[in-house]
């Protein structure tokens, strides 16, 4: 394996990571022994993507139609009722694009990996034929991708997040290859489509036709992955040749670091993190390669793996805030995928501990290659964590799934992306019996989740009024949630003192609704139980619920008495300031069960009559008698 010295690398591994190829590590990894069975494994999954037919571009929505890549719509839906039949056709071309690069950047590198790693002339010319294919795409992502109803005629677009996965693509397949397995004239036809490729992206950034560029929206993935596409484009045909291009490229994704968390965060959370941060992870890699290790060696991509670990809760749950779908309960792989590319470029100590106790190995790539890691370079992460930017903090009181309790709490920065109405949200775990949860996110297609997952109905937070969770339109919640504007988001949170006992944090998030003038919420919490106090001010009398989503099922047993109401085996007690009434209903929730929606015990606690001050006071625990 060969080394260089890539400067603020913190040790010989991480040297060899960041500046060795991917043939390089697939070398390593072949001679490895313990990994005979996971070779095999990912050799039989390359052998049967190779009987797939090559992915040739679909000209017709009849074709497309046809494709065995996964359309993001079957029929055309509401949103996009005003686009003309043409349009509707631009757009359906170029999201299958799009998402035939989601799938060919895992194929085709596994291919090239499973023809070096056993020599297999036919495995060898499969992987040239789809590169051959690939190099007439012109260009690599059809553009289109933004026509909607707001933008019902085609203007051209730019590059997107297809254009990068394709490049990626691409040079890595390249970069897998022995030379000598590349016939010059396809390295040539290769070379000319990236080089038009460039020559497009060049001009986005010219012109300002993209909306990530018009808006400067460095924090988003489609701001990260086409500039990934640009420089890994410029490393590819010769940086020389592009300097000014490539350091402008550099430039660009340095901005998208800066705009994340100080100490690991995105902005955006969990779920898009793995579209930004597997492209940050791979350019970074790439430059690295090259000698330029300015990407790697940022303080994000180096703080990263602790924020993204910390998500793990007891149980088998994960922190589900922001739009994170795929992040319930027993549904790992997205971050399965994510912790393998982490370990393997940076050797990250908490991301090993990561993959090898909790997310797993899987069939990619960068799986196969990081489990050549040694698990001696692995180490568990602190307990807990208060992070001001995610404006999140996680606790828990050991790392035993079965035996430890866990507990987060949201509040909220201006920089939030793809977030809820959740500032204040509390969840609670003791061991794998879930106490208080959010309902989370499936995804956007679930008919009610603008009104029941992703409102404050769906969380543990204040609701001003007393309307019903089907009927919190967007007007409605104007006054009855919180308001997710840049100016309103804010919701700080304040540690009085967190240990491996528990803590005291305060919430404030009176700035967050149009309709209070305070609230602040006090949360205390031990291996045991939560408390939880609320203090709210109205600006005008009105009604004021709280909700309590419990990880129980909506038609389990519930008993109720002065002060106190149970469901399954989950007990709230409460007190309050005038007084409250108690009541469960069923709610959805993407949270208890992997992939789909489920129906769980929600208590809503109300005033009777409209106040304009209220304090209640709520503690969660297990059910006296329940066993641990």
């Amino acid at each position: 394996m060969a080394f260089c010295a890539c400067a603020g690398a913190n040790d010989r591994h991480l040297d060899e990571l960041s500046c060795a190829s991917l043939r390089q590590l697939l070398s390593a990894a072949a001679t490895n022994a313990s990994l005979a069975e996971v070779r095999a494994k990912f050799i039989t999954e390359a052998k049967h993507d190779a009987g797939k037919p090559v992915l040739r571009r679909p000209r017709t929505l009849e074709e497309l139609r046809k494709w065995r890549v996964q359309l993001k719509y079957k029929t055309r839906p509401p949103h996009m009722s005003a686009l003309g039949d043409k349009e509707w056709e631009t757009f359906c071309f170029s999201q299958g694009d799009n998402n035939a690069g989601s799938l060919l950047k895992v194929e085709l590198p596994r291919l090239a990996a499973a023809a070096t790693l056993t020599g297999d002339a036919k495995l060898f010319e499969r992987v040239c034929a789809q590169l051959a294919e690939l190099a007439t795409w012109s260009p690599l992502e059809r553009r289109g991708w933004s026509l909607n109803n707001s933008k019902p005629h085609f203007t051209e677009d730019g590059a997107w997040l297809g254009t990068g996965w394709l490049v990626r693509t691409i040079a890595d397949t390249v970069d897998l290859l022995p030379p000598d397995k590349i016939p010059p004239d396809l390295r040539a036809a290769l070379e000319s489509r990236l080089a038009d490729e460039l020559a497009l992206m060049e001009q986005d950034w010219t012109t300002k036709r993209p909306w990530y560029v018009r808006s400067q929206a460095a924090h988003s993935n489609q701001w990260i992955l086409p500039n990934e596409a640009l420089v890994r484009a410029c490393l590819f045909l010769g940086v020389d040749r592009h300097r000014e291009t490539y350091e402008g490229g550099i430039a660009r994704l340095l901005r998208s670091m800066e705009a994340q968390g100080a100490d690991g965060e995105f902005v955006e959370g969990l779920r898009y993190s793995g579209l930004s941060l597997e492209s940050l992870y791979s350019i970074a890699r790439a430059t690295a390669r090259a000698g330029d290790n300015r990407l790697l060696a940022h303080p994000f991509l180096q703080k990263f793996p602790t924020w993204l670990v910390h998500h793990f809760q007891p149980g088998g749950f994960l922190i589900n805030a922001f739009d994170a779908p795929g992040s319930s309960r027993g549904n790992l792989t997205r971050d399965r995928d994510l912790f393998a590319t982490v370990a393997l470029v940076t050797g990250n100590p908490y991301a090993l501990w990561g993959l090898r106790t909790r997310a797993g190995f899987g069939d990619t790539l960068d799986a196969i290659l990081a489990a050549n890691i040694p698990a001696s370079r692995a180490s568990a992460p602190p307990l807990f964590a208060n992070y001001a930017k995610a404006t999140r903090l996680n606790w828990r009181s050991s790392w035993d799934d079965d035996k430890a309790t866990g507990l987060w709490l949201r509040g909220g920065h201006a920089t939030d992306f793809h977030d809820h109405m959740d500032r204040g949200h509390v969840n609670f775990i003791i061991g794998r019996r879930a106490l208080l949860i959010e309902a989370g996110t499936l995804n956007y297609a679930v008919p009610n989740n603008a009104t029941h997952l992703r409102s404050v109905a769906g969380h543990n937070v204040l609701q001003i009024g007393d309307t019903a969770p089907d009927k919190l339109t967007p007007a409605v919640l104007k006054h009855a949630g919180q308001i997710l504007t840049r100016e309103r988001r804010g919701a700080p949170i304040t540690v009085e003192r967190m240990d491996d006992a528990g803590g005291v944090a305060i919430v404030d998030a009176s700035a967050c609704y149009e309709s209070t003038a305070k609230w602040k919420r006090r949360v205390e919490w031990n291996q045991s139980s939560v408390t939880i106090v609320d203090e709210v001010e109205l600006k005008q009398p009105d009604i004021v619920q709280f909700r309590w989503h419990l990880g129980v099922p909506a038609d389990a047993p519930s008993r109720a008495s002065a002060g106190q109401i149970t469901a399954g085996d989950v007990s709230i007690t409460y007190s309050a300031d005038p007084a409250v009434t108690a009541r469960i209903e069923s709610m959805p929730d993407a949270t208890l069960a992997p992939k789909e929606i489920t129906q769980h015990a929600c208590v809503v606690l109300r005033t009777e009559q409209p106040v304009q001050h209220l304090r209640l006071k709520t503690q969660v625990k297990l059910a006296s008698g329940t066993k641990d």
